[in-house]
């Protein structure tokens, strides 16, 4: 026998649910703004932390980075243990500079989600913002170790190797980004910076003639590339 109370709350999920298939509807048809307002509806009614991490998202998504925080507070302090919370709660303070508390954001969630390796990337790219270059450094070459695939964190590396003059790792990174994505002009600008400081100028120049390959009008690649030309002519 149904008793009214399990009666009410079948009716409380049935509402949520339709909820978020209508939420979900809009989201897909490009409606975010509708469909934010929709799981707010929803999360009235009965909150959970993987809705408030979507909802979180969407703000990211919107640029509305104040209430992004709040969503992932509310997430955090419903399941304190949820990893994705304090992650997309690190991304939201990450995107409005707030470095420190972004930081410890990320390193909660990783403490939560050793696997979680976007957190990873994202709490070295918020500890070279906040000028620890050296440590930026060390969290990518371990997050490397382990996905060596993963670009973005080869391109995060070989910015940091710069930043520190380590010109043998920024060959290395930026050589690793071009192999996914040959026509990168950052990444043959500076690696072509890099070989000129190792004394390979015949990869410098290759690099300066590819960035003009991609960009005929960039000024930098021109102007090297002028230049070593003169130097190998006035010294072959």
């Amino acid at each position: 026998m149904t008793t009214p109370e399990h009666e009410g709350g079948q009716e409380l999920q049935g509402t949520v649910r339709d909820l978020l298939e209508k939420a979900g509807e809009l989201e897909r048809h490009g409606h975010t703004q509708e469909a934010i307002e929709i799981y707010e509806r929803s999360l009235k009614l009965e909150e959970r932390p993987e809705i408030l991490q979507h909802v979180g998202n969407l703000y990211n998504r919107t640029g509305e980075l104040d209430e992004a925080v709040r969503t992932f507070q509310r997430s955090i302090e419903q399941t304190p243990d949820f990893a994705g919370g304090h992650y997309g709660l690190g991304l939201s303070l990450y995107r409005s500079a707030r470095m420190e508390e972004a930081v410890a954001a990320f390193e909660k969630a990783i403490e939560l989600d050793p696997g979680l390796m976007t957190a990873r990337f994202w709490l070295a790219n918020a500890r070279y913002q906040r000028g620890d270059v050296d440590e930026a450094i060390q969290h990518l070459n371990e997050l490397l170790e382990v996905c060596p695939a993963f670009t973005a964190a080869w391109y995060a590396l070989g910015v940091a190797a710069m930043q520190k003059n380590d010109h043998d790792l920024t060959r290395t990174a930026f050589a690793k980004v071009l192999e996914r994505n040959p026509r990168s002009i950052v990444a043959n600008y500076q690696r072509a910076i890099a070989s000129f400081y190792k004394g390979d100028l015949d990869e410098a120049i290759a690099g300066f003639r590819t960035v003009l390959q991609i960009q005929s009008d960039h000024k930098g690649a021109k102007e090297n590339l002028r230049a070593l030309e003169d130097m190998r002519m006035r010294f072959s």
